[in-house]
């Protein structure tokens, strides 16, 4: 009995870390995606400007 519920606990471990890894991930690309729309946005200004 012992076993087997420590295996489950690895098993809910091992899903809460990957689900913090893609969290992270999410995480990354959501800033990435800001900092890309930023980055276009001043390129457009300074064409126009010019």
């Amino acid at each position: 009995m012992a076993v087997v519920f420590e295996s489950g606990l690895g098993r809910h471990g091992g899903s809460r870390t990957s689900a913090s890894l893609m969290s992270q991930f999410r995480h990354a690309v959501g800033l990435c995606t800001i900092a890309g729309s930023f980055t276009f946005l001043f390129a457009l200004v300074i064409g126009l400007i010019r």
